[in-house]
């Protein structure tokens, strides 16, 4: 196609101008022990999200559709919250942004233009798709302009296809279970967010390992248009995580939310924030179901011979490892000698643990993690890219206090 000398830059700077200015990150920079990152090209974008889950993006042509540029969105901590955004400081973590041309505008119509196939190394619950100044304009000063209002289209998922929930912001825009789609297409004299373009956080409902949208394009023709077509795409992917909530002294740990946790149910914390280094909630108060004693007391752990054992519930959509930690000694801290793991098969109900305890250990409360995880070894502490963490207080009995 032809293009004026400057003009998909010209564009590009008001797009990137967009997503710094409308979609933004809170201020003061978190330790990123975990960031996350994407790399972009043309075919194919591939990201890492703090957790460690992974994304691999297929973008599949329609048509004679092209990338024309594949721009890699870099996180920021520097720019106010948004209330496009949830979390509103999802502008913290990395994205992707590409510009799309020579798909088959029809002036008055719509057009296909892509699909993208989001996959995940782990099936994940309820990931957040942030989407920013996703739309096109083509001007040419003596013949006039192209607007090209954009649709995302949700045509397929697995293991099955989900839902969108519009989340937070698509002004001008309405969000239906299978679409974002503008409440009207119009002639305008500029261009914003909700008008043209498209900018909003949609949570894509149930748990998956790939979900799939189709990009489209409805042309608004000025005089004897633009150019030719042009269509910008820019995303953001955030997950529910799942935070420990032991005393600070312990060490924080978040999981991404995947297919397999502990008891029977796992709630997501944090929801109004990202974070790149993992973070614990205030102590006890977690929704943990796991493990509990009777009318709201601290489990009891019999302890006989040195050896405790605890029945853990677990709910496996995916083979996984249970780990507990014992604070048998009561110093504030988890540690190896305090460790006890099993594995459990996929659709596994139950973990059976056990520890080995220090001949010298005392009767009376402590404190108890449990890390449902996919890898056979994990730290007390740190991220994980599935499954949950549960903290509980507990009371160890010994065999000569259960005697007495």
């Amino acid at each position: 196609m032809t293009m004026r000398p400057g003009g998909a830059r010209t564009i590009l700077h008001a797009v990137l101008a967009c997503v710094v200015t409308v979609f933004a990150g809170v201020p003061g920079a978190v330790a990123a022990d975990a960031p996350s990152s994407f790399t972009n090209a043309p075919a194919t974008a591939t990201g890492r999200t703090p957790s460690g889950v992974t994304v691999t993006v297929r973008k599949t042509m329609i048509g004679k559709t092209r990338v024309a540029s594949a721009q890699v969105l870099t996180p920021s901590t520097w720019a106010p919250a948004d209330e496009f955004l949830v979390p509103a400081n999802a502008k913290m973590t990395a994205g992707f942004m590409d510009l799309y041309e020579d798909f088959a505008a029809r002036p008055g119509g719509w057009s296909d233009v892509a699909t993208l196939t989001f996959t995940f190394s782990r099936p994940v619950r309820d990931p957040h798709l942030h989407v920013f100044g996703t739309g096109g304009l083509s001007r040419d000063p003596r013949r006039g302009r192209d607007d090209y209002w954009p649709a995302i289209d949700l045509v397929g998922g697995t293991p099955a296809t989900p839902a969108f929930s519009a989340a937070a912001g698509f002004p001008g825009y309405r969000v239906t279970a299978d679409s974002i789609r503008p409440v009207e297409v119009r002639p305008v004299r500029s261009t914003t967010c909700g008008v043209v373009y498209t900018c909003g956080t949609a949570k894509v409902i149930g748990t998956v390992t790939s979900f799939t949208i189709r990009l489209s394009a409805r042309d608004v023709r000025y005089g004897l248009g633009g150019p030719g077509p042009q269509l910008w795409a820019a995303f953001k992917l955030t997950l529910a995580e799942d935070d420990s909530d032991a005393p600070a002294s312990y060490g924080a740990a978040s999981h991404a939310i995947t297919d397999s946790f502990l008891g029977t149910s796992v709630t997501a914390d944090h929801l109004d924030e990202v974070s790149t280094a993992p973070r614990g909630v205030a102590a006890g108060t977690d929704e943990d179901d796991a493990v509990t004693g009777s009318t709201g007391s601290p489990v009891k752990i019999a302890v006989q011979d040195r050896t405790g054992t605890l029945t853990v519930p677990v709910r496996a959509g995916s083979p996984a490892y249970v780990t507990g930690w014992i604070d048998a000694d009561r110093d504030g801290r988890f540690e190896a000698d305090e460790r006890a793991t099993a594995q459990v098969a996929k659709d596994a109900t139950a973990a059976e643990l056990r520890w080995t305890l220090p001949a010298t250990l005392r009767a009376g409360p402590a404190w108890m993690r449990l890390r449902l995880t996919a890898r056979a070894t994990v730290s007390p502490t740190g991220w994980a890219d599935s499954g949950e963490v549960e903290d509980h207080p507990i009371e160890l009995v010994v065999a000569a206090d259960a005697a007495t």
